[in-house]
Parts: C-alpha cells; sequence; structure tokens
C-alpha cells in the first residue's frame, strides 16, 4: 500500500485529533459498569430511608453502618449492636442483617454465630432501638431461629427440615403486608432453601397460633445455593429476589422468581436479574435490597471491588482463598421497572444521585 504524503500525513493526524476531541476516546472496558452508589465496605446492604436521610446497616462484627442525607457524603456511624446476646458466640462476623420499623421501634434481625453448628454456624436473633442510628439491644434469651441442634436455647422457630443441612439458618429479611408481619430466611449448605416465618405484631417474636415445632414455611429450595431473600409486592404478584452461587466468586448474581401466591413458588422458575455479563463486568453482583419510595423501586446490591478503586475483581476473583485482602464490596443503586411484570433494569444510580443508563454488556 503506497504511504501518504508528509503534507497529507499531517493533515489526516490533526483531522483525527479533532474527531477524538470533539467525539472523545473509545470507551474503555472498565467504564462500561456502573459507578457505585456507596464506596464503602458494604457488604449484604440492608437499606432504610430515615426520612430523607439514608441509612444502610451491613455484614460486620458488631453490624457495619452508614448513613446519607440529601446531598452529602455516606458517613460512618457506630457499630450496630451494645453487645450479642448470651446464646451467641463472642467472636465471628455478624452476617446480613436487616433492619425494620415496626410499630415505632427499629428492630434488627441479625445472623450470628453459635455453638454446635461448626465454623460458619449462624443463627438468627432480635435487636431493638428507639432510633436507626442508636445502639440496638438484642431481646430474648433464645435465638428467634435455630437449628435443634446448635447448643442454644431452643429456638422460637427450630427449622424443622431433617432432609435438609443443620448449618445454621442466615440472611434473615423483614416482610410487611397489611398488619400481617414476616421474616425470610436461609437454611445454610446444600440443598438450601428460604423459608418464610410469620411473627407478632410486634415483629420480635413468632406470630401465636403457629406450630410450635415447625412454625415457618419453605417457600423455595435448590439444590445449590439460594440466600439474601427479599420479597416485594405489586399489582403483577409476589416477587422473590434472591442472591445464588458462591458469594466469593464473580459468578455470583442476583435473581427473581414471580408468584401470584404469598407461600406457593412451587411454579416459580428463576431467571437472572444481575450478573456479571448485564452489569457490564461487575464482580458477583447480589445481596439485594429494595425500597419502594415515590412512585421508584430502587434495588441495592453489593459486588467486589479492588481495595484502593472502584474497578471490579477480575472474573477469577475468590474471596475464600485470601481474596479478601484484596477486594471488597461496595454498594450500587438500580432502578427497577416491571415492563410487563418482568424485573428490569433500566438505570443505575451514581453517588451524585444521577441516573445513569444501563451499560452496554460485554
Amino acid at each position: 500500500m503506497r504511504r501518504p504524503a508528509p503534507r497529507l500525513a499531517c493533515v489526516l493526524a490533526v483531522l483525527a485529533a479533532l474527531v477524538l476531541a470533539l467525539c472523545g476516546t473509545p470507551a474503555r472496558a472498565e467504564e462500561r459498569y456502573p459507578e457505585p452508589y456507596f464506596n464503602g465496605n458494604v457488604g449484604d446492604p440492608s437499606v432504610v430511608m430515615v426520612g430523607k436521610r439514608m441509612v444502610v446497616v451491613a455484614t460486620g462484627p458488631q453490624i457495619n453502618r452508614a448513613y446519607k442525607d440529601p446531598g452529602k457524603k455516606w458517613k460512618w456511624a457506630q457499630p450496630v449492636l451494645t453487645h450479642r446476646p448470651k446464646w451467641a458466640l463472642k467472636e465471628g462476623g455478624i452476617w446480613a442483617a436487616d433492619i425494620a420499623k415496626v410499630r415505632g421501634k427499629w428492630l434488627l434481625f441479625y445472623a450470628i454465630p453459635v455453638a454446635g453448628l461448626g465454623d460458619y454456624g449462624r443463627c438468627i436473633g432480635v435487636a431493638v432501638a428507639k432510633r436507626a442510628l442508636d445502639r440496638f439491644r438484642p431481646v430474648g434469651k433464645r435465638p428467634l431461629v435455630c437449628p435443634s441442634r446448635a447448643l442454644v436455647p431452643t429456638a422460637q422457630d427450630p427449622v424443622a427440615t431433617p432432609d435438609l443441612p443443620s448449618r445454621g439458618v442466615i440472611d434473615p429479611s423483614f416482610y410487611e403486608e397489611g398488619n400481617q408481619r414476616y421474616l425470610l430466611y436461609k437454611t445454610d449448605g446444600r440443598p438450601s432453601s428460604i423459608r418464610l416465618l410469620p411473627l407478632s405484631k410486634s415483629g420480635r417474636k413468632v406470630r401465636a397460633g403457629q406450630d410450635p415445632a415447625n412454625p415457618s414455611v419453605e417457600l423455595v429450595r435448590t439444590a445449590e445455593v439460594i440466600e439474601n431473600p427479599v420479597l416485594m409486592r405489586n399489582p403483577w404478584g409476589y416477587y422473590l429476589f434472591a442472591s445464588e452461587g458462591d458469594f466469593a466468586r464473580c459468578s455470583y448474581h442476583e435473581t427473581w422468581r414471580h408468584s401470584p401466591s404469598l407461600t406457593d413458588w412451587s411454579a416459580a422458575q428463576p431467571s437472572v436479574l444481575l450478573d456479571s455479563t448485564s452489569t457490564g463486568g461487575l464482580c458477583g453482583p447480589g445481596g439485594g435490597d429494595i425500597i419502594k419510595r415515590k412512585g421508584r423501586t430502587t434495588l441495592y446490591f453489593h459486588s467486589w471491588v479492588r481495595l484502593k478503586s472502584t474497578k471490579p475483581k477480575g472474573p477469577n476473583y475468590w474471596a475464600w482463598n485470601g481474596g479478601e485482602k484484596y477486594g471488597r464490596r461496595v454498594m450500587y443503586a438500580a432502578r427497577l421497572r416491571f415492563p410487563g411484570g418482568v424485573p428490569t433494569v433500566k438505570k443505575y444510580v451514581t453517588r451524585k444521585g444521577v441516573a445513569a443508563r444501563v451499560p452496554t454488556p460485554y
């Protein structure tokens, strides 16, 4: 091929520079994924609104907590729990707590290590406070939910599932419909399941009239891992959002199921809502929580990024293999819509509150 004359080459170079200046440089791969809504270490976020203030609690030794006022940056608050209940172990992270306001009081449901269930065995307790940013005080002399083989006082829900592993129960999630209150949770191990427990009006106990030997009902069971359940209802029916896969890998993903019934999910099939491909390269998007406010439905979820940047971890990342020394989970926000009854992510919300379009998948 004949090379252009020097003068022509110079003109072409100038034109190319002008085009790049006007149109911008081509998007790099790391620019395809959304920007975090909160660039803090907040695995398994639970989000609530207190007036115009947003409060998030997350997995941590005594449960991490932060808050954000409109137009302001996120601020860390003191850890959530004042102390651990006597039936729990004194050490070990408290996983995937959920915060909710019930009859003028703030409740916290949390999964805490206990004796008798192995290295990662946890059971669910309840704590209470007057305000969302107060220190929460554990209530009750026994767990709310705990398998019977744990070395603790018999729980209000002993999780009667002899055909499932008894490694513990985690990922509590509060749900309210009218004057009825419920708690969803996961039975740990594989197979795993999501169960629904009717609660009292105060939200602190099992609802009166339930079978004391088996007060909860199974909604979903899978051969692999399903966790972090969140339940919502709209004119289309009930939706169960959950995370599936290994939370420590980039293959972790958020799914949804639909049912016309609160308790019968036998015909519900899982569909992927968020994964690495649909988010433009996020590593392990999951642990979602949903807020419905001012006609908008927003999903808050976590994903693995590098310790000192918001760049997602690579596809081979595995937190269990020492990777937590090199990664952290930050929080993202996605607007949900339901065209034809199908949950769909249309936009992401940035730290500045600006809605950004969904990135083009790889």
